[in-house]
């Protein structure tokens, strides 16, 4: 029987959590934009994209959604995550409202959502010295909802490459441990460049590199 091909386009993170948490700052950090202090609301949701490299050295797109904290939009920020595969939920550490609010957007993506994998960010530490939040507090929060946690800056960086690493790849190796109880199942990553024109084109997978020939043009994935 010849193997089957399950071909992850992009991973797919939302962020969901009060307004004025810091969601846009976070998703604008990871595109390498230039840190604003104010930054407005975000009305409905946004959809950022950029290139990110994995553990295991393969590159995926990255799909980010930032959604409105606001309660009108509720609806809206949770009809859009239907299709992600990992949720970031953010609080700001220096209000213990937003922090208190994740218990309730914890409640929305249980009852709206398919299950994305999770984890909690305590943003705004580079405020620390307003803080309200305490780490204690927060991680053991965490812990009782089963949460991975950390504390991020979206203006320094801190803690932010090391939590959306950790999340990117817990989603990845989840889908390819879910696919790989079917042996006939072959995981390949989808990315093409256009190179000079060849004879050849290449797929490259989880479990090799396939060379297949091509008239014209070749692509590398």
């Amino acid at each position: 029987m010849a193997d089957k091909k399950m071909v992850l386009k992009a991973i797919k993170i939302g962020f969901l959590g009060d307004s004025k948490v810091g969601k846009t700052s976070l998703c604008h950090a990871i595109m390498d934009y230039e840190f604003q202090k104010d930054v407005l609301s975000t009305i409905g949701d946004v959809k950022l994209e950029t290139k990110y490299k994995l553990k295991d050295g393969n590159e995926i797109k990255l799909i980010l959604w930032d959604t409105a904290g606001q309660e009108r939009f509720r609806s809206v920020a949770l009809t859009t995550l239907k299709a992600v595969m990992g949720i970031i939920v953010v609080f700001d550490i220096t209000s213990e409202e937003t922090f208190e609010n994740v218990k309730v957007w914890l409640n929305e993506i249980k009852e709206n959502l398919n299950e994305p994998y999770l984890v909690l960010f305590g943003n705004k530490i580079d405020r620390i010295t307003e803080r309200k939040i305490s780490y204690e507090e927060a991680l053991d929060f965490a812990d009782e909802y089963n949460l991975k946690y950390f504390e991020t800056s979206a203006k320094t960086r801190e803690g932010l490459d090391e939590g959306l690493s950790y999340i990117i790849n817990q989603v990845y190796e989840k889908i390819v441990n879910k696919d790989k109880k079917d042996d006939n199942t072959v995981i390949v990553l989808e990315k093409k460049e256009e190179k000079e024109e060849e004879e050849e084109e290449y797929t490259i997978g989880c479990f090799g590199r396939k060379k297949k020939k091509k008239k014209k043009k070749s692509y590398e994935k």
